[in-house]
């Protein structure tokens, strides 16, 4: 999922996980060990504090296993290239971004979920003519194109009934939106909570809708490389443990999982931004194992994504989730 980066962000740091040596992509050890190579993580989020106090280390040895820390990937959609690629073994996203991936090329199963984070909705000035869904008729609204933004702009037009025909999208690309709303290139942006913090906390942006209110099921997801599981089951047990301890004790406590390495500089958040990044933060339920009612409600959002024309057809994600993995 689901940078900000919400919990592993969730929060949306995203990781990789692939052992090394002779360029195998099956999970090849390397001096007896597994090595997982996660990109890094950033200042934010369980798996910062992880990098930072041994406590990933320690818990991944317990199964041979050894971290890499690689470079950063932003987007599910690079990261979904990477696993297709053999070079990633791990990557975090939203189930929208998901259905899009496995559309193309399923290379890889879901192994764990965290509920829709908090933040995420459509974004209007604080001072907009814009004051309820209706009044998005005749505007343009900014999303990414097959992932968060356009199903959350989707289902906020469904949940209202304004014709979708009504509503212009501005494709563009998550790190090209901020530019186009801060400028009122487009009246709206629909988007997730690593863009919406800065644009509440710096931007004069506020939240029209968010998740919730207009039933969203976009939730963020942890997916692992067919190979790699088929490998080391037992590495991505011990890495969804990890994660859902990690993102129990940040929902409880959220402060020591923000600025882990750096209060100063540009991955640091200050000021008002950190009183937004704590909040959506503190309203983030944790990571958890998927379960049977996630599989069906995954189902319903690549029917929905299929009925908008997002894409051809249905995606059967249940053929790509791996259900109780703990």
């Amino acid at each position: 999922m689901k940078p900000l980066v919400l919990l592993a962000a969730g929060l949306t740091a995203l990781l990789g996980l692939t052992a090394c040596g002779g360029g195998s992509d099956d999970g090849a050890q390397s001096s007896g060990s597994i090595t997982i190579r996660i990109p890094d993580p950033g200042n934010t989020g369980p798996l910062a504090v992880g990098k930072k106090d041994g406590t990933l280390a320690a818990a991944l040895a317990e199964v041979n296993a050894k971290v890499e820390w690689a470079g950063e990937f932003g987007p599910f959609a690079p990261a979904a290239q990477a696993i297709n690629a053999g070079s990633l073994d791990i990557a975090t996203g939203s189930i929208t971004s998901g259905i899009g991936a496995l559309a193309v090329k399923p290379t890889f199963k879901i192994f764990a979920v965290q509920p829709p984070a908090a933040g995420e909705g459509i974004l209007v000035k604080a001072d907009s003519a814009i004051t309820s869904v209706a009044d998005l008729a005749g505007r343009s609204v900014a999303v990414n194109q097959g992932g968060t933004g356009e199903y959350l702009l989707l289902k906020a037009l469904q949940k209202n009934n304004v014709p979708v025909d009504k509503v212009k999208r501005v494709y563009l690309p998550p790190t090209d939106s901020p530019a186009a709303f801060n400028s009122g290139q487009v009246d709206a942006w629909a988007t997730w909570n690593s863009y919406s913090a800065p644009a509440i906390a710096n931007a004069g942006g506020k939240l029209l809708v968010d998740g919730a209110a207009i039933d969203s099921d976009n939730y963020t997801i942890y997916v692992v490389a067919d190979a790699f599981h088929s490998a080391h089951p037992e590495v991505v047990k011990v890495l969804t443990n990890y994660l859902h301890d990690g993102s129990v004790k940040q929902q409880a406590d959220p402060a020591p999982f923000v600025n882990v390495n750096t209060e100063a500089g540009p991955q640091a958040v200050t000021g008002k931004l950190k009183d937004v990044t704590l909040g959506f933060l503190k309203g983030t339920e944790p990571v958890r194992p998927v379960t049977a009612d996630d599989v069906a409600r995954f189902a319903e959002v690549s029917r929905f994504f299929t009925d908008q024309k997002v894409i051809k057809q249905p995606v059967d994600v249940g053929a790509h989730t791996l259900v109780g993995l703990s």
